[in-house]
């Protein structure tokens, strides 16, 4: 037997695009059927901000977002509704280069006067901060670099860290 590959020197590059869409469509399922959802949020490698949503029957996946999407996600998370979306879910937002979403989203809600759980800096490794916001329908979690600047702006807010 004599065995032979042959790859072809010229290939095709394809760019993949992230099925946001299907990923809608399952956050929508699960917000209908009153899932409470665990979620995070952070920035892909393209600079889009996503969440990572799952749920107790729903394996983690990530959901890209826009302002629209992100809005609908709290208010769903906060109250138990489920808002009308009437955007592309293939279309999301663009972050600046050196934008953390997830620093951003953590800063809104203690800027809107939500109360977020710590876990304690003693029981944490020593780069990161831990925190959660608990809501009716699920809960938020939070992982930053623990840097001196963020250590300061949640003291200056009254932060128990």
């Amino acid at each position: 037997m004599n065995l032979k590959f042959e790859f072809s020197t010229q290939t095709t590059a394809k760019e993949l695009q992230y099925p946001n869409n299907e990923a809608h469509a399952e956050v929508e399922k699960m917000m209908n059927r009153g899932d409470k959802l665990s979620v995070k949020f952070g920035t892909t490698k393209s600079q889009h901000p996503y969440a990572w949503v799952e749920s107790k029957t729903v394996t983690g996946f990530k959901y890209e977002l826009d302002a629209e999407r992100a809005n609908n996600l709290i208010h769903y998370l906060m109250t138990g509704e489920v808002s009308e979306y009437a955007g592309d879910p293939m279309k999301s937002d663009t972050l600046e280069a050196d934008e953390d979403y997830q620093w951003e989203v953590m800063k809104l809600f203690i800027e809107n006067g939500q109360s977020l759980q710590y876990t304690p800096l003693f029981r944490e490794y020593n780069d990161k901060i831990s925190a959660m916001k608990s809501m009716f329908k699920g809960t938020v979690f939070f992982r930053i670099p623990r840097t001196s600047d963020n250590l300061d702006y949640l003291r200056e807010h009254k932060q128990s860290v």
